[in-house]
Order: C-alpha cells, then sequence, then structure tokens
C-alpha cells in the first residue's frame, strides 16, 4: 500500500511514504527489504518536488551508512542536485537566511 503512495499527486503524501518506508526498513526489515527501499529512493531521488527529494536525501544518508559502495551510481545525481541548490534553483522556501536549502547541503 505504501508503494502506491510514492506516485500520489500530492508532495506531501510522496515525502510521507518513503519517510514511512524507511521507518518500516528500520524496524521490520522482512517487511521492507533493503534492495526494495534502495529502488524506491532512486526513483523518488529524481522527483520534482524538493522536500520529497530532501526526504530521500535522509534515507540515502542512512542507508549509505551501512553499504556505501551501493550508493555509488547516484552520486552524478546527488552532484547535480547540489549544482542545483548553489545555483538558487530551489524555490525560496527552502533558503534558510539567504542560504540555500542548507540542510540539504549538509545531507549531501
Amino acid at each position: 500500500e505504501v508503494t502506491k503512495l510514492l506516485s500520489h499527486n500530492s508532495e506531501t503524501v510522496r515525502k510521507k511514504a518513503i519517510i514511512t518506508m524507511h521507518r518500516f526498513y528500520q524496524l521490520a526489515p522482512d517487511v521492507v527489504t533493503a534492495d526494495e527501499l534502495y529502488e524506491k529512493v532512486r526513483k523518488v531521488l529524481c522527483d520534482r518536488d524538493p522536500a520529497v527529494m530532501g526526504s530521500c536525501l535522509n534515507v540515502i544518508e542512512e542507508m549509505a551508512k551501512e553499504d556505501p559502495v551501493k550508493f555509488k551510481d547516484l552520486i552524478p545525481s546527488l552532484v547535480s542536485i547540489l549544482k542545483q541548490i548553489c545555483e538558487h534553483r530551489l524555490p525560496t522556501d527552502f533558503d534558510y537566511h539567504r542560504v540555500p536549502a542548507p540542510w540539504m547541503q549538509i545531507r549531501l
């Protein structure tokens, strides 16, 4: 059910869905496997909404602590996201004292 919500029209629902899947993975790895979560995270990383993308970065950071080699192929995408942030291409809602998306920059 939760995986279907990753393609929901509302960005809030998509964001909560990826957070929920990560929590399921933490609490019950037999329900949501690492491979399944990895596959979903790869898709959600390219979401059109920066909030969804940002919640995905938290999941990637946690999972990369366990197996960093698995995320090596995402480096170009992550660098591209960082470049977008530094070039102020995200909405100003993500700025903090005129610093573009500092919390996302920290995750990257």
